[in-house]
């Protein structure tokens, strides 16, 4: 360990310039995942993107321009599962005299968070992206977006940061 003219010692200068750089890589990687997942980048990375119709937001408190934290919608693979199961409790319906009441229908539908919203009317459609197989269905939108931004620049200027301290120290 040397120690400088200005009294600092080298070694922790360069320590806490290489955390700087690693925490500022960490948080501009998640940044960047959730800017991907908001985006229509996010196939390319080989997640699952997927367009979903028959739109169900119920918050009735949005405003123009807003986001709505979650929505239901049906997948095109849903939309035809859920016909075909309509279809089937109608034609039992129609026997019911001889078999008895058929069973309800079994109805699909995803969860999707963060759609962008109008305030008066659900939209027709929404691009979802599930990140992990499974799991939530995350709309493209501005919101998410604009949430991922910000750990993105706060990485990329601490580990900015933190190169500057290891070229200073």
């Amino acid at each position: 360990m040397s120690v400088s003219a200005a009294g600092r010692t080298g070694g922790r200068g360069r320590l806490k310039g290489v955390a700087l750089v690693v925490g500022g890589a960490v948080l501009f990687a998640v940044g960047l995942f959730v800017v991907v997942t908001g985006t229509g980048l996010s196939g390319a990375l080989g997640m699952r993107v997927e367009t979903f119709g028959r739109i169900d937001c119920h918050d009735a408190r949005t405003e123009k321009g807003r986001t709505v934290w979650h929505c239901f919608g049906e997948s095109d693979a849903q939309r035809r599962a859920n016909k075909a199961e309509r279809d089937r409790v109608a034609h039992e319906a129609l026997r019911a005299h001889v078999d008895g009441v058929p069973r309800p229908a079994e109805i699909g539908r995803s969860r999707i968070l963060f759609a962008d919203h109008d305030g008066r009317t659900d939209p027709e459609t929404i691009t979802a992206t599930q990140v992990f197989d499974g799991g939530r269905w995350y709309a493209h939108s501005s919101m998410l977006v604009g949430y991922g931004m910000i750990p993105l620049l706060l990485g990329a200027g601490t580990a900015v940061w933190g190169g500057y301290r290891l070229r200073a120290g």
